[in-house]
C-alpha cells in the first residue's frame, strides 16, 4: 500500500495504491490522517491505484470522511475500479460518501 499526496488549487489528494487491508489499515491510516490535518476544506481520495479493500480499508476511509466533516471540510472519493468499487457499492459506501468515477468531475464538484 502506498499514500502519496498531491495539491490541486485548493484540494489536497491523495492517491491510495496497492491493498488496503487488515495489514495496511493501520499504516494508511496513520498517513491519512497527516494530511487530513492539512486539509484546509476540501479533500480528495483518489483509489485508482487500490487493487484491494478489505473492511478494514473501508474503515479509514470511513473514517476519514467523519474527520473531514468533523472540521468542516469535504470528502469525496474518486476512480475505485473493479471489485474495489464492487465492494464499496456492495457495502453501502456508495450512500455514505460522495464517490466520482473520474478525478476531474470530482474536483470540479467541490
Amino acid at each position: 500500500m502506498e499514500l502519496t499526496k498531491r495539491v490541486i488549487d485548493n484540494t489536497v489528494v491523495v492517491d491510495i495504491a496497492g491493498k488496503l487491508d487488515t495489514q495496511t489499515a493501520a499504516v494508511a491510516m496513520d498517513e491519512l490522517q497527516l494530511h487530513l490535518d492539512a486539509a484546509e476544506g476540501n479533500f480528495l481520495v483518489n483509489l485508482a491505484g487500490l487493487e484491494f479493500i478489505a473492511s478494514s480499508g473501508l474503515r479509514v476511509i470511513l473514517r476519514a470522511a467523519k474527520q473531514m466533516r468533523a472540521k468542516g471540510g469535504t470528502m469525496k472519493v474518486c476512480s475505485a475500479r473493479g471489485v474495489v468499487k464492487e465492494v464499496l457499492e456492495i457495502s453501502g459506501f456508495d450512500a455514505l460518501l460522495d464517490l466520482h468515477d473520474e478525478e476531474e468531475p470530482a474536483l470540479k464538484a467541490f
